[in-house]
């Protein structure tokens, strides 16, 4: 029966990148030819995604008992799972639907699902270290703090192509900058408290909250600079596309943390994101 699941598993792994791919390419002709059908069809084929990859995760669970928060390919399906269910809800929430979000998203969920099953699905041995609730809560966070964070990559790119239209994407730079206002200091949240939840585990796992670590440095690091360029919002009137070069330097830390430390510094986090 494991064996069975854990063989379909990466099956409906493919099956919902396929469906990704195909959300994104509908996304971008619709933006760029300006069709209603397709704007309109690319958050169903996302869904239907969406669906398969929950199922992907559901049979993966139950074959190895646990969630999509241990080795690589299941961290990248969690970020990515945070961030398709956010792609969608930007097509539904008014204040964000029409301003081409899900174009950049889409492509963003289809990336880390592809490398993830690049990496590969293999069950791997892993310290007792790894396990509690505070780990669950400290992954849930860092998805959902990942997928704000896709979102700002998201708003402020299309920021820094305004007013220069490209095909017939959305370019008012006030509603692109508020939203990535918005969407920064959601990132900025619940990367704290990601970073909180982390250090807790920490404890109970190595006995202390924290250790200068190359991952909890860079952590740090994104979570104080997504920090500056909120106080710069607020208190020195930072707008446009100044603001939105900034936000860009965050998600690139936010990518650099909880990525490329884990694969090219000498982290006790690489230990277990293989």
């Amino acid at each position: 029966m494991t064996a069975s699941l854990l063989s379909l598993d990466p099956r409906l792994h493919l099956i919902a990148i396929i469906f990704y791919a195909v959300a994104s390419a509908v996304a971008l002709l619709g933006a760029f030819l300006d069709r209603t059908m397709l704007k309109r069809l690319a958050p169903w084929l996302a869904a239907a995604g969406l669906l398969v990859h929950i199922s992907a995760i559901a049979v993966r669970w139950a074959a190895v008992g646990h969630g999509p928060f241990i080795t690589k390919y299941e961290n990248l399906s969690s970020y990515a799972l945070a961030t398709a269910i956010l792609a969608l809800a930007s097509t539904r929430i008014r204040s964000m639907r029409g301003r081409g979000l899900d174009v950049v998203l889409y492509p963003v969920v289809l990336m880390l699902m592809a490398i993830g099953l690049y990496t590969g699905p293999e069950v791997r041995s892993l310290p007792p270290t790894f396990s509690g609730t505070w780990l669950v809560l400290h992954v849930c966070f860092y998805s959902i703090a990942f997928s704000a964070a896709a979102a700002c990559l998201s708003s402020s790119a299309l920021l820094l192509l305004s007013p220069r239209r490209i095909g017939r994407l959305p370019s008012d730079p006030a509603e692109l900058d508020a939203i990535a206002y918005r969407f920064g200091g959601l990132a900025f949240a619940f990367w704290g408290v990601g970073m909180l939840t982390g250090s807790v585990w920490a404890y109970y796992s190595w006995g202390r909250f924290w250790g200068w670590d190359p991952v909890e440095t860079w952590s740090l690091v994104t979570w104080l600079v997504f920090g500056l360029y909120l106080h710069a919002r607020r208190f020195y009137r930072l707008k446009g596309k100044p603001a939105a070069m900034l936000l860009i330097v965050c998600v690139v830390l936010a990518f650099w943390s909880l990525f490329g430390t884990s694969i090219l510094t000498d982290s006790i986090h690489a230990v277990y994101f293989q």
